[in-house]
């Protein structure tokens, strides 16, 4: 088995196939360097600072309206509307679309398991960008972030499937070490120097998938 997969059966032989949203279905999410540009913040510092932010946001305990108030009193800048959603023009991640389709053209359950926040995900909704799917969980309406283990479990009680029933892919390394040591066969969607992502899933899930 190729060594940027861990599950030892054949990549098509699951049940459920969750799938992370952000630089893995959808390309160009970053927003921070261009909300820094526009609004003549110091990028260094509004990007620490969000990051002290990022998960309480995708938790859903702290809301995007209460964030940007913070950042108008640390920066002593007025902040228009929420820049999270204004500067976030994703795309679609074509290699992506088309696993989903294929996975579902085959019978498989294809969700997507999300850090995300409300604003964001409303967006993306609007955008159909959810309507892939067979069902979508989002961390802000879970009340749970990956990589927690109970991010995975609530999906997986929601599905009602097995960790060896399962297959997961993401871009960052501690969620897919989080679902592999839980017994979730895993992916871990990122270009290295000898295979870009696309890549590796070609070599994965065969090359008629393009």
């Amino acid at each position: 088995m190729h060594s940027f997969c861990d599950n030892k059966l054949d990549p098509m032989d699951y049940s459920l196939y969750i799938f992370d949203m952000g630089n893995v279905v959808i390309k160009n999410i970053h927003v921070i360097e261009k909300i820094a540009a526009h609004y003549a913040l110091p990028h260094d510092e509004l990007a620490e600072d969000y990051g002290k932010y990022n998960f309480p946001l995708m938790d859903g305990t702290v809301s995007s309206d209460v964030y940007w108030r913070h950042v108008e009193l640390l920066f002593g800048t007025k902040i228009q509307g929420d820049p999270l959603v204004d500067f976030f023009k994703p795309v679609w991640n074509p290699p992506m679309v088309a696993l989903i389709n294929h996975l579902k053209a085959h019978g498989k359950r294809v969700v997507c398991g999300s850090n995300t926040y409300a604003p964001h995900w409303d967006y993306m909704r609007g955008q159909g960008f959810l309507a892939p799917f067979d069902r979508c969980y989002a961390s802000h309406e879970m009340g749970i972030t990956k990589p927690t283990r109970q991010f995975f479990e609530y999906i997986l009680k929601s599905e009602g499937k097995s960790t060896a029933e399962t297959f997961f892919i993401d871009d960052y390394e501690e969620n897919v070490v989080a679902a592999r040591k839980l017994g979730i066969a895993t992916f871990h969607y990122v270009d290295d120097p000898r295979l870009s992502g696309e890549e590796k899933i070609k070599r994965l899930f065969g090359t008629h998938l393009f």
